[in-house]
């Protein structure tokens, strides 16, 4: 058995698999909108996969001819299920409106255009030359479905990472809202596609497509991996819960005034130490706004411009520095590393490395061990 006849098997197990979580994913809750996109990406990439298999097969059993009459797979789709799939994560109360259906615009066009004689007539390979308007149509189809999945890919990378700016201002531990199983692999396919289409390109322009055995089934391959990891992924992971990322919150005009945002600051870090409330895992802005009696902007209008921090390196360089106290304190010497950051508000490990170490320049076990060395 070749190659690719060991990838085209793997493929259609995968697509098996990505018809499986669609039924588990619509099964697990049918009015949660999240749940309703992921399974859209999920069918979209099952049309592509069945897409994949019916070529396969009509070209083993010598009718190719067939082919341009069972086209598929959306180009154009794949792109704003991602999009909307992550702008639901990131906020709770995201709602589609009537310009968020014009995204699917396109891809219904394109399913239009695939039943038509328009397609069947203009259907040619990427490396012929397109001899009238028809294959023109296509080939432009074609590279424009991957040039919009690469837009709308870029696009939630950067709604990911204004969403995490977001958290800071928010939330003192971002571990369990921040994303990051989604934000990978978007960024994988984001690579992908950016390697794959000046590779595609080459391959058609120089070496009339003889390097395409190579890449194709193997590249393809791995998105469908990496599809199944997301459906897995978004099946399994408890929603963020996050509300007001998208929304455009109504508020009051905080004073510029630089010295009442300093006094605010310096009250600020007299609550912080005097009531501990750093050692709450998981405070957030509205919890600490609750508590200190200041309105949530004018908090964060105090800590950026003041401080020059966020509320979650606010909150947190507080419970470093209370890691660091606990560390030389004899009651506390029969902890590990890990329980003397629980004892000192972390919510866990992970962020209690990241965040250490940003403030530190160290590891835990580093600073440790300095600090014996010094004693």
């Amino acid at each position: 058995m070749g190659l690719a006849s060991i990838t085209s098997v793997a493929i259609i197990l995968l697509g098996v698999q990505t018809l499986l979580l669609i039924g588990l994913i619509l099964q697990k809750s049918s009015r949660n909108l999240s749940y309703w996109l992921l399974s859209l990406i999920l069918f979209l990439f099952f049309l592509t996969l069945l897409n994949y298999g019916a070529f396969n097969i009509l070209v083993i059993f010598d009718r190719a001819e067939w082919i341009p009459y069972l086209q598929l797979e959306l180009l154009f789709g794949f792109g704003p299920a991602i999009y909307l799939y992550t702008k639901s994560l990131t906020d709770k109360s995201f709602q589609f409106q009537k310009l968020d259906w014009l995204h699917f615009a396109l891809p219904s066009l394109e399913f239009v255009y695939y039943r038509t004689p328009f397609f069947r007539n203009g259907a040619i390979s990427l490396s012929e030359v397109a001899t009238n308007g028809w294959h023109l149509l296509y080939q432009v189809i074609q590279w424009g479905g991957l040039a919009s999945l690469i837009c709308y890919l870029v696009c939630s990378i950067y709604l990911l990472r204004a969403y995490q700016n977001w958290l800071k201002t928010r939330f003192s531990n971002l571990e369990k809202r921040a994303l990051t199983w989604l934000r990978k692999p978007i960024m994988i396919y984001t690579l992908f596609s950016c390697i794959w289409l000046p590779l595609r390109i080459a391959d058609i322009l120089i070496f009339d497509e003889t390097l395409r055995s190579y890449y194709f089934n193997l590249g393809f391959l791995g998105l469908a991996a990496i599809t199944c990891w997301i459906g897995f992924k978004g099946y399994l992971t408890v929603s963020t819960r996050t509300e007001g990322f998208l929304t455009k919150e109504e508020s009051k005009n905080i004073s510029p005034d630089l010295d009442h945002l300093t006094r605010v600051a310096e009250m600020l870090k007299m609550e912080m130490v005097e009531n501990k409330y750093y050692l709450d895992s998981d405070l957030t802005l509205a919890t600490f706004s609750g508590a200190t009696g200041y309105s949530q902007k004018e908090i964060s209008k105090a800590l950026n411009t003041s401080l020059k921090m966020s509320f979650h390196e606010f909150v947190n360089q507080y419970r470093v520095d209370a890691f660091k106290s606990n560390l030389v304190k004899e009651e506390y010497a029969h902890l590990s590393l890990l329980g003397l950051a629980l004892e000192s508000g972390f919510g866990s490990k992970s962020t209690f490395n990241l965040v250490f170490k940003a403030n530190t320049g160290l590891t835990p076990k580093k600073y440790k061990d300095q600090l014996e060395k010094k004693s």
